[in-house]
Order: structure tokens, then C-alpha cells, then sequence
């Protein structure tokens, strides 16, 4: 009878360890992007502050985006999926220059009379030709990530995270 006793008392500490394993592991799951709403950008709303805070030159290419809020959606997306959760520490520096090169293109079709955002798109596009002329500095990069990410918190209304770095001008 007592083996059966020391047997229930091992049951319970047992379905917890597993339990706590399991709730780790699906958590681990979800921060790494899989599943995780935060990084989808079609969480940021495309019809948001983006749309009248700063928009794209008339008759310039503006690779295609909608809006100065999509753009910023999209290359907080592209940094969080190139340089977050462990991938800033091996940097494919070709694409981060053509990365580069492709903001550099579309900040020169953007058109702000707020001159707080006025000077964070000037700082992004002076990080960004410091990559694209061939700096392989880590924290140019982690810069732009940041800039990107409080710019889409500030102009899109992005909310989903507890995150904030602080570095724009800009508060929306």
C-alpha cells in the first residue's frame, strides 16, 4: 500500500514538470514568429496615421507601397525577420546593403511637414547609406531596426508589443 502512495505523490510533480515544459515550449514557439500575431504586418493598420503624417512625392516610384505607413510596416517586418531573435549576430551584409539601398530609394520619394519625422527619416537614411557604402557595423543596424519599430508604433498606431526604444523625434 505504501508503494502506491509514493507513487501518486510522484504523478503530480511529474504532470506539472510537464505541464511547465509544454507552456515554455508554446510560448518559445510563439515568440519566434511562428504564429505570432505581434510580427504579422498585416496587424499594422494600413489606413492609420501613415496615410496623411507623411506621403510619397507626386509622380515619384514609390516601390509600390500604398502609403509612408505601409513602407515603415514593411521594413520593420523585413529587420524584425533578418536581424531579431538571434539573427543580428550573422549578418548577411549584401542584403543588408541592398535593404539599404531600397529604403534609401523610397525616403527620397517621402514628403513630411512634421519636422520631427522630418528628422528621423533624415537619421534612417543616413544609417542606411552608412550600410549601403559598406560599414558593417551591428549597431547601425540595430539602430535602423529601432527607428523603424518606434515609427511604426507612432505612425501606424502599431500596439502589439511592450517594446519601445525611444529613439525617434516623432511622437505621434
Amino acid at each position: 500500500m505504501e508503494k502506491k502512495n509514493k507513487w501518486k505523490l510522484m504523478i503530480l510533480p511529474a504532470s506539472l514538470f510537464l505541464l511547465a515544459f509544454g507552456l515554455y515550449a508554446g510560448y518559445s514557439m510563439w515568440e519566434s514568429g511562428s504564429g505570432n500575431p505581434i510580427m504579422n504586418s498585416s496587424n499594422t493598420s494600413d489606413q492609420g496615421k501613415g496615410q496623411t503624417v507623411a506621403v510619397f512625392q507626386d509622380n515619384t516610384d514609390n516601390t509600390g507601397y500604398s502609403s509612408v505607413g505601409v513602407f515603415i510596416s514593411d521594413f520593420h517586418k523585413k529587420y524584425n525577420d533578418n536581424l531579431g531573435w538571434g539573427r543580428i549576430d550573422k549578418v548577411d551584409w549584401e542584403e543588408q546593403r541592398k535593404i539599404a539601398g531600397e529604403i534609401i530609394s523610397v525616403m527620397s520619394t517621402v514628403e513630411t511637414e512634421n519636422a520631427s519625422l522630418q528628422s528621423d527619416f533624415e537619421s534612417i537614411a543616413n544609417y542606411s547609406k552608412t550600410i549601403k557604402d559598406g560599414s558593417k557595423d551591428k549597431k547601425v543596424l540595430l539602430q535602423l531596426h529601432r527607428f523603424f519599430h518606434d515609427l511604426d508604433i507612432e505612425v501606424n498606431e502599431y500596439n502589439d508589443t511592450n517594446d519601445y526604444f525611444n529613439v525617434t523625434k516623432y511622437k505621434g
